[in-house]
């Protein structure tokens, strides 16, 4: 009879069987006792193969994260190079989220623009003081310029770059047809102005004085100007010396810690505007959206006048859509609009009531102010919008005092279809008439009557209708 095995001498097998090249993974083990048991066993070839599988994913893996980093480590690029509009801020707005939301080392703003909305300017500069991301504002190309709005932003950036022979400055605040604004108003608009510069260029050790003085004396300055002035920190002719310029650099910003620039080596993104922002960008011009507002208007008069034209109503109808879409995201003043509808109303009056002549004149009036209302409001670019959009008023208001007057005149003719147009008509009497009769009229015989006794053969005028009857008066003749 054999000796029961002790534990030990099973645990010392259990090792032996671990440290043996076996290719099993598992093994079944049958104890003295008669009862079975599983043992796992990881062979060293198979722990090699694991080893070196999880190294390649893990090497792997790394590789991808790097690219991803270094893809999304990428410098955002965007042009500012039209009138500062609600478009522009909008897709410079969605820019900066965009670039906010990728972790991107810095935003180059390249400006190149005569000046805009000062609405649409405080919108972009809260943007880019917002903006988690540094914001370089760069006016290039040779010949560019960041005038009226456009220094706004150049100041507002937390790096300002100008290239060679470009200038900036010129930042008072005119009208929207580059008139002076009234004193009261002009003083408000010129101190907040210089308030709103103040701000953002004390917290980046920028001079105060040379930057007010853009908008209080509409003062400009070329680049060699504004870098001595210290209003620009760097002049490089094009964005890849503006790079190796800004590397490194300590960047001043508002409200937030400051932040050395890394951006050597790195790419860029280019933001274009869509073809539709392009496109609404134009639309969205005041005298664009005034003028697209006022052929509307004339499209649809001319269609109610003249039912089933059908021309005039769908031009009318594509463009007053295509002006209430520019209204939409332009500061319009809803006065205006109204005076521009009233007088078209005027004009409808005119033709319905005989107004003899003064709905007319009450309609020119009204459209001509509406339309100067329309936009009225403060800008910094000259444009000479308002002129423009007065003047397609009163083109417009003579357009409509035309068709009002040619469809008065027909109304005053004479009917040529249905039985008002036999008013007017003499004929001879078929038969006596005067509670009924005949008379031959357009190749037919229709009933008659008369006042007075009508003998046969006598000459007669119809006066009047009276159904299918025709009113007759006898005539004399000659």
């Amino acid at each position: 009879m054999r000796p029961r095995a002790s534990g030990s001498r099973i645990q010392k097998n259990f090792r032996a069987r671990r440290k043996a090249s076996i290719r099993t993974i598992s093994t079944t083990r049958v104890c003295p006792e008669g009862k079975q048991f599983r043992l796992l066993v990881a062979p060293r070839l198979y722990n090699r193969a694991v080893k070196h599988l999880l190294g390649a994913v893990l090497v792997f893996l790394g590789l991808f994260s790097a690219n991803a980093s270094k893809a999304e480590r990428a410098v955002y690029v965007a042009d500012i190079d039209r009138d500062i509009n609600p478009v522009t801020a909008d897709f410079l707005s969605q820019v900066i989220r965009e670039a906010d939301v990728a972790g991107a080392p810095a935003i180059i703003l390249r400006i190149n623009t005569p000046g805009g909305w000062l609405d649409s300017t405080r919108q972009i500069t809260t943007s880019i003081l917002a903006s988690k991301v540094p914001v370089v504002g760069f006016v290039t190309p040779p010949g560019a310029q960041a005038a009226s709005a456009g220094f706004l932003i150049l100041m507002a950036c937390d790096v300002a770059a100008m290239a060679p022979g470009t200038n900036a400055g010129a930042a008072s605040p005119v009208g929207g047809s580059g008139e002076e604004l009234p004193e009261t108003i002009g003083k408000k608009i010129k101190e907040d102005t210089a308030a709103l510069l103040r701000s953002v260029v004390t917290a980046r050790d920028r001079p105060q004085e040379p930057a007010v003085k853009t908008v209080t004396e509409a003062v400009s300055f070329s680049e060699v100007e504004a870098a001595e002035k210290k209003l620009v920190e760097i002049v490089a002719k094009d964005t890849a010396e503006l790079l190796q310029k800004l590397d490194g650099r300590t960047v001043k910003r508002v409200g937030k810690p400051d932040s050395v620039l890394k951006v050597a080596g790195l790419p860029l993104v280019e933001k274009s505007m869509t073809p539709l922002q392009r496109a609404l960008g134009v639309i969205a011009s005041p005298a664009v959206a005034g003028l697209l507002f006022l052929l509307g208007l004339v499209g649809i008069y001319a269609e109610l006048q003249n039912p089933g034209a059908i021309f005039p109503g769908i031009l009318g109808g594509i463009c007053l859509l295509l002006a209430l879409f520019a209204m939409s995201v332009l500061p319009t003043n809803w006065v205006g609009i109204g005076l521009v509808l009233l007088g078209l109303l005027f004009f409808f009056l005119e033709v319905k009531l005989a107004g003899h002549g003064l709905f007319a004149i009450g309609g020119g009036i009204a459209m001509v102010l509406g339309a100067a209302l329309l936009f009225h409001r403060d800008d910094l670019a000259p444009r000479g919008e308002f002129w423009f959009v007065a003047a397609g008023a009163g083109a417009v208001a003579l357009v409509l005092a035309v068709l009002s007057a040619k469809a008065v005149a027909v109304q005053s003719l004479p009917r040529q279809t249905g039985y008002e147009a036999f008013v007017g008509l003499t004929s001879r009497a078929q038969t006596d008439i005067h509670h009924k009769g005949k008379i031959f009229v357009e190749g037919a015989l229709w009933e008659a009557r008369s006042a007075v006794p009508i003998p046969a053969g006598s000459l007669v005028k119809i006066i009047r209708t009276e159904g299918l009857c025709l009113i007759v008066q006898a005539i004399r003749e000659e």
